[in-house]
């Protein structure tokens, strides 16, 4: 298999350790970053790999995904695009990060919405959208055909699934989304999870105890 044109790294952060991710093109140094749930640590590695933040991107609005994505984007004045169907979990911000006891967290401006089949293209670097609601209304995963990866946000983890029981979310959809947007891809394909180790569509296609093919 030929080498992806683009690194993705986990960067955990925030106490509940969401994996937020940095796609970078190490030939040009330009990057995406995504599910930024704490600027520091994300701004830091930025700076660490003298990367050319281009844009910031996210798979939900759950507080640990985008509770730090105001400050990176004062930080370094990037666009921030966001499925419009998360908008209430967006604007909610301060009020999750009340009820978790956490301080002051801003409201990420919105710089363009993100729908399915968009494509979010940056250089070499290139991700398919496939809505994937069930975990919140507007969740979508980011798919790389090439290198054969899929950024997956909190659909699907190594071994489980993201929860329903949040406001709007559905276990009927989440299936769906699993079935139709994600165990069709090929299974060699890495999933970048949300939270945890990553696997591979077809290890969880196989094995998941929650959603098989």
């Amino acid at each position: 298999m030929s080498t992806p044109p683009f690194t993705i790294l986990e960067i955990p952060v925030t106490p509940f350790q969401q994996n937020s991710t940095l796609w970078f093109d190490e030939e040009t140094s330009q990057a995406i970053a995504c599910d930024v749930g704490d600027a520091a640590p994300v701004l830091a590695e930025i700076e660490r790999r003298k990367l050319k933040l281009q844009l910031i991107v996210a798979t939900h609005g759950h507080l640990d995904h985008i509770g730090g994505t105001a400050d990176l984007k004062a930080a370094t004045g990037v666009p921030f695009w966001f499925p419009s169907g998360d908008d209430f979990w967006r604007i909610g911000l301060p009020q999750q990060a009340s009820m978790f006891g956490g301080g002051i967290v801003e409201i990420p401006e919105v710089d363009r919405d993100l729908q399915h089949h968009d494509v979010v293209e940056i250089g070499r670097m290139r991700m398919e959208v496939r809505h994937c609601p069930g975990h919140t209304p507007g969740h979508v995963v980011f798919y790389d055909p090439v290198g054969k990866r899929v950024v997956a946000g909190d659909v699907l983890f190594q071994g489980s699934i993201g929860r329903t029981d949040f406001p709007r979310g559905s276990f009927k959809e989440l299936e769906k989304s699993i079935k139709e947007q994600l165990y069709t891809l090929p299974e060699e394909t890495l999933v970048h999870c949300g939270h945890g180790p990553t696997t591979t569509i077809g290890q969880e296609a196989r094995s998941n105890p929650f959603v098989q093919a």
